[in-house]
């Protein structure tokens, strides 16, 4: 079968030479690092490669995505496919599901704010109803051949729930079997990335017979060292003494002294902290305070026992009805994790003053940084991996901060030309300092302003930080905004994801409405990552700044280990410069998602037309980038001369 026989739509410039080129590296068994626009066609013409590859070497495909609403992406284009290939052999494949989205006694069960439980809590809902789960039990009498089945064709994850759901067998359980059955599995980061997540896919799956792809991969860093960390807080701490209360009745003393002394630490500490600071913390130091002295031997033993009870507090949760929440087990695990971590280059301990409901509180966080050395051993498990995104550019440092030593690369220029989009440098505007001058502050006011004068259309506004855009909006943003008749959208730090989601999807409506919505975020959050605006929804980005991460003690602790790493020079780079200008590149690529789609971006801030800022922008912005007074007659005049010649 020759790989282009499997590509389902007609090739664009480079996409046959792509599918050509990957299919190449995987006969040699080589890694491979892919840099292509949104919209260029990655997910077929990677399919379309690996594919014919995969079916001669009996290989399977792991396609891994950032989220598991993500995972049916490559499943729709499998789908495609098989239509294409029409009386061909069908291609087994499927979009895999953890079990909050999968299991049906949750889903019928009275259980309070069920929608909130996360990952842990569902699994451990499953394990303790695991003799008793009606869906499970009839797994147990349907014959083999008919799990097959049922990915005769390419499933989504909703179409395997629906036909569970209807033969009351439990999906979860079913999927996993269809992981020995299935060519094509296309399931999240942390099944692969999650040492405790990843047993399930592990132990159906011979990953040394697996062709790993890894879809938009510039995420993999931070999702790594998400994965790896945790934190506690004085409000874990409190819950966790009221949790002890419950057993008043067995010898709990030493805990409860344990935890006093620890809540009483805790609050000396952030009495030291000024308002949003931070500090490493010695947790040794902090636990022999805590304890009176004890031991860690000793210590070990006291976490035991806190992980007991809080295991008895989740089962009585859960008999009560509610999310089967411990504190005393989570405080537990994450002193057992940090003991055993003391000594690991790569990890550090930070301890932070935040707000919480209003009222001050203090966050100790066991911070893991090692990224490269943790993601090298997993892609050598691997017969190759194939890793690609819009903004992993440049390849050799996106390859060194995931652990990738042997690969080949290719990096498909954008089809976006000075059709689809004017870039313009505003000479006058930066963010660069601690803090943003009034004036300075003023001065971006009077340019959003001019932007927004000049477009009628659903526009963003994404700043460098959530101190940036608080700037701008005491100033009055929001009702400039209004005063110009357009909707305001405001993006809050800690937003929850659900009102996220509402304000992205009234945003996204607005544009279909006379008065257009102004959307107000920052290059940090969700809105300037992940999610997509085609065509109407989004044709004018205004950056304010560049997005470096604060300079705060978490980014000199970050810096320091990447220096150690790396050199000086090159572990700035890696660790400071080359994740701020792929947040710009993030951010921009929002706006354009086809070659069909027109924008306008501006980039608010001098030191993007510096040769080391202005040589990391997506290929698109540097071909189409002028430099421009901040003067806001001049930005509204060079928006309209673009806007009317292409629009």
């Amino acid at each position: 079968m020759a790989s282009a026989e499997l590509f389902p739509y007609k090739p664009r410039p480079t996409q046959e030479e792509l599918v050509q080129f990957i299919r190449g590296e995987l006969d040699a068994r080589r890694n491979v690092c892919i840099n292509a626009a949104a919209g260029y066609g990655k997910t077929p013409v990677i399919l379309a490669a690996v594919l014919p590859y995969a079916i001669s070497q009996d290989l399977k495909i792991l396609w891994a995505v950032r989220t598991g609403t993500e995972t049916d992406r490559p499943i729709e284009e499998l789908k495609a496919i098989q239509s294409f290939l029409a009386q061909m052999k069908s291609i087994s494949g499927f979009s895999y599901r953890g079990k909050k989205d999968m299991c049906l006694l949750l889903r019928d069960s009275r259980i309070e704010a069920k929608e909130e439980f996360d990952p842990g809590e569902v699994s451990f809902f499953c394990k303790s109803h695991k003799s008793d789960c009606r869906y499970l039990a009839n797994c147990l009498r349907i014959r083999e051949e008919d799990v097959s089945k049922l990915i005769a064709s390419p499933k989504l994850y909703s179409e395997i729930l629906e036909t569970c759901d209807k033969k009351r067998l439990c999906p979860y359980k079913i999927q996993t079997n269809l992981l020995r059955e299935a060519r094509v599995i296309a399931l999240s980061y942390n099944y692969i990335i999650d040492q405790g997540m990843s047993w399930a896919i592990k132990s159906k799956i011979d990953y040394e017979n697996s062709i790993l792809v890894v879809d938009e991969a510039h995420n993999l860093q931070t999702v790594c060292s998400n994965l790896n960390s945790d934190s506690i807080t004085i409000g874990t701490i409190r819950s966790a003494i009221r949790e002890v209360e419950k057993f008043k009745s067995e010898p709990t003393a030493e805990i409860e002294d344990f935890l006093q002394t620890m809540h009483d630490e805790m609050e000396e500490m952030l009495g030291d902290l000024k308002e949003n600071g931070e500090n490493r913390f010695d947790p040794e130091s902090f636990l022999e305070k805590a304890s009176r002295g004890l031991t860690l031997d000793v210590l070990s033993d006291i976490f035991d026992e806190m992980e007991e009870y809080g295991v008895k507090i989740r089962i009585d949760q859960l008999r009560r009805g509610r999310r089967p929440r411990s504190s005393l087990y989570h405080l537990a695990n994450f002193w057992r994790r940090t003991v055993e971590s003391l000594d690991k280059e790569g990890i550090a301990f930070l301890a932070s003053r935040n707000l919480s409901g209003g009222a001050a509180n203090l966050t100790l966080e066991l911070w893991d940084m090692r990224s490269s050395e943790i993601l090298r051993e997993k892609w050598k498990n691997f017969h190759a991996c194939i890793f690609c995104s819009g903004t992993i550019e440049p390849i050799s440092a996106f390859a060194e901060t995931i652990g990738l030593d042997q690969y080949s690369s290719q990096s498909i220029p954008s089809p976006y030309t000075a059709k689809n989009l004017t870039t313009l440098i505003t000479r006058g505007l930066s963010t660069k300092g601690e803090a943003l001058p009034r004036s300075m502050a003023e001065a971006y006011l009077k340019a959003i302003e001019a932007f927004i004068q000049a477009l009628d259309e659903n526009l963003a506004i994404f700043s460098a930080s959530y101190r940036i855009q608080r700037d701008l909006l005491d100033l009055g943003l929001e009702e400039m905004i209004e005063e110009h008749k357009r909707k305001p959208f405001v993006e809050s730090q800690g937003m929850p994801g659900r009102e996220g989601r509402r304000l992205l999807e009234a945003f996204k409506e607005q544009a279909r409405s006379k008065r257009k919505g102004v959307l107000c975020a920052t290059m940090t959050g969700r809105f300037s990552e992940g999610a997509d605006y085609p065509g109407k929804e989004l044709e004018g980005i205004f950056l304010v700044g560049v997005p470096f991460d604060r300079m705060s003690a978490r980014t000199r602790v970050y810096l320091d280990y990447y220096k150690h790493l790396y050199g000086k020079t090159k572990g700035t780079y890696l660790g400071y410069i080359v994740p701020a200008l792929r947040r710009t590149g993030q951010s921009l690529g929002r706006a354009l998602r086809s070659t069909e789609d027109r924008a306008v971006i501006i980039l608010g801030d001098e030191r993007y037309a510096q040769n080391r800022f202005f040589t990391l922008l997506p290929d698109y912005a540097r071909r189409t980038a002028k430099l421009i007074e901040a003067d806001p007659e001049n930005i509204r005049l060079k928006i309209c001369e673009y806007w009317n010649k292409n629009n």
